[in-house]
């Protein structure tokens, strides 16, 4: 046995790889002598950067006031404090919106406590960074270095000390965002913020703390949140997930309108045109509709189907050269659409019912919408728009988007179309529009739009500016599907063709698909330009969030004087520019890496 024992060969463990500060500096930063120098220059330059920007932000003569003053003038405009809770209504609904999404849709998992620890050491590390280069006072110093060190230690904690635990994943990242928003609200019971105050003639600046009338709200909005997650994660356990997300869709659709065009703007509604128009308008375009559609769904294997949808888009379009009720209108354009999709979506049994009910609520959104909008706003605001501020740009933003998705996709169809009319009008559109910058239709919009109109028509200056964005931002977007769609295989459109599919079920389930996840990056970066460019309507006097920033605030003299502060009211609107953008490549890069965007 014992020459056995000495006869086999005994195996160790590899030795770990050299490791540890020292080498991954000299492997990332010291490889050679210039890579060196050029990593000391670089610090260098990071140093003196940071050290200036501290210097300028924490200098006690920046006009911080005139944001914290103005906080409400910047999101809101001149919305009456009275029916402020209109607006603060507003955000819970998006809140307990975004909660429930979050809960039927299972955001958020588990991460590994090493790289949740690896983010702790970056955000201790900068911080211990910002305390040694800052011009701040020893106690200043004290208290950013010491709360580094905590990040620091805690995040070492757990990369280090957990063993193999360190490797499973263990922390809840909805966890973590809940204690960060928690954190958030805490700073809004505890931190002073600076405000201008006036002694006789002189104007000083006190650190007082938030408003009751901020903190309550955010307080509530918080905890609101949290119990709206729990509640459907309960509620969806025992409850069809797929009817959950189609509910839960359909409720992400009607937020919007709901909260532009009946909360924030509390219409005064006209009963009785309601009743002897609306009503009866709705009731008909439901019936002749359900009617219209059954028709060609069961006439939808023979050319009858189509010969009526087609009738039915020539009386939609003739209906703009005759005078007629725009709600008409855009009633004949819904039920042609319908009934060029009912071949595809319409079928028989199920299938039918649901594109007949898809049709009654659709008719239903479209003459609630139209009666809402044409009603006097009942919010007493100066000016014609109760929109303003950071909301008017939201706004802005959301509507363009959402109304230039079905022109871009429809328009980049068109210009991949093989009939000759369609492929010409859509190449025409596209090029006259992305050859003329925004601004311009901005004034074109707003000088000969109104003439164009018909009599009695009438539109406010934030319609004007959505129409010309989602005209601008439909060629954009066109093309950025267009070439999605120049990259699906040939093959693929002529398997479709050999399953039998029709042109219109192999766009919408084949084509359609893929090109859009192959172009996700692209189309997301548009919604960033979008949201951006929204700012440029300050130059048709719109009230937006940077116009309110660059030339309101730093104009005011009444009741305080806030001359001289565009710096700090510029650096703040940049702020929370970068905040939503950020947001939404981040969401992006989310929805890519679940869809595998890039890597199959």
């Amino acid at each position: 046995m014992a020459e056995m024992t000495t006869s086999q060969e005994v195996e160790f463990a590899p030795e770990l790889p050299p490791h540890g500060p020292v080498v991954w500096l000299r492997e990332n930063l010291f490889q050679n002598v210039m890579s060196g120098v050029m990593s000391v220059i670089s610090v260098l330059v990071v140093v003196v950067a940071v050290r200036g920007l501290l210097a300028w932000m924490f200098n006690p003569r920046r006009r911080w006031d005139a944001v914290t003053f103005n906080m409400k003038l910047m999101m809101v405009m001149a919305y009456p404090a009275d029916q402020l809770w209109r607006v603060w209504l507003s955000v819970f609904v998006v809140i307990a919106l975004v909660s429930a999404s979050l809960a039927v849709w299972k955001v958020g998992g588990k991460a590994e406590p090493r790289h949740v620890g690896r983010t702790f050491m970056t955000i201790g590390g900068t911080l211990v960074f910002i305390a040694l280069v800052s011009p701040f006072s020893t106690s200043g110093k004290g208290l950013w270095a010491g709360a580094g060190a905590l990040f620091f230690i805690v995040g070492w904690t757990l990369r280090t000390r957990l063993g193999e635990r360190a490797k499973k994943p263990l922390i809840p990242v909805l966890g973590l965002v809940t204690v960060a928003f928690g954190l958030i609200v805490v700073a809004l019971w505890t931190v002073k913020v600076p405000w201008p105050l006036k002694e006789g003639d002189f104007q000083i600046i006190v650190f007082e703390p938030i408003a009751m009338s901020t903190r309550i709200p955010w307080t509530m909005l918080f905890f609101g949140g949290i119990v709206a997650y729990l509640a459907v994660k309960v509620f969806a356990k025992s409850r069809d997930g797929r009817r959950i997300r189609a509910s839960l869709t359909g409720l992400w659709v009607l937020s919007f309108p709901t909260v532009v065009f009946i909360l924030l703007r509390n219409p005064q509604v006209d009963v009785n045109r309601g009743v002897t128009w609306y009503l009866p308008t709705f009731i008909g375009f439901s019936v002749v509709g359900w009617f219209v559609l059954t028709a060609v769904s069961k006439n939808a294997k023979n050319e009858l189907g189509r010969v009526i949808a087609g009738v039915l888009l020539i009386a939609a379009v003739t209906s703009f050269v005759f005078p007629m009720e725009f709600l008409i209108r855009f009633l004949l354009m819904a039920l042609a659409a319908f009934a060029f999709l009912t071949p595809t979506f319409g079928g028989v049994g199920p299938n039918q019912r649901k594109l007949l009910y898809a049709w009654v609520f659709s008719a239903g959104t479209i003459v609630l919408s139209v009666w809402l909008t044409l009603n006097a706003s009942g919010i007493d605001v100066p000016g014609e728009s109760y929109l303003g501020g950071l909301m008017l740009t939201i706004v802005l933003a959301v509507l363009a988007v959402v109304l230039s998705i079905p022109i871009g996709i429809l328009m980049a169809l068109g210009r991949t179309s093989t009939m000759p009319i369609f492929r010409l009008l859509s190449t025409v559109y596209i090029e006259l529009v992305r050859g003329v910058p925004l601004i311009t239709w901005l004034l074109i919009a707003f000088i000969m739009l109104p003439v164009a109109m018909p009599d009695g028509v009438t539109l406010s200056g934030v319609m004007k500016a959505v129409g010309a964005m989602t005209f601008f931002n439909g060629a954009y977007l066109a093309e950025n599907i267009r070439g999605g769609l120049q990259s699906i295989s040939v093959g693929q459109k002529e398997a479709s063709r050999a399953l039998g599919m029709s042109t219109i079920q192999e766009t919408v389930f084949i084509t359609l698909p893929q090109a859009i996840r192959a172009v996700l990056p692209a189309l997301v970066g548009q919604v960033i330009a979008t949201f951006k460019d929204t700012s440029l309507v300050t130059i048709v006097s719109l009230f937006d969030f940077l116009h309110i920033a660059r030339v309101v605030i730093p104009s005011q003299s009444n009741p305080f004087v806030f001359k001289g502060s565009i710096t700090v009211t510029l650096v703040f609107a940049a702020f929370v520019y970068w905040l939503f953008t950020f947001a939404f490549s981040r969401m992006s890069l989310r929805i890519e890496k679940k869809l595998g965007v890039g890597e199959r």
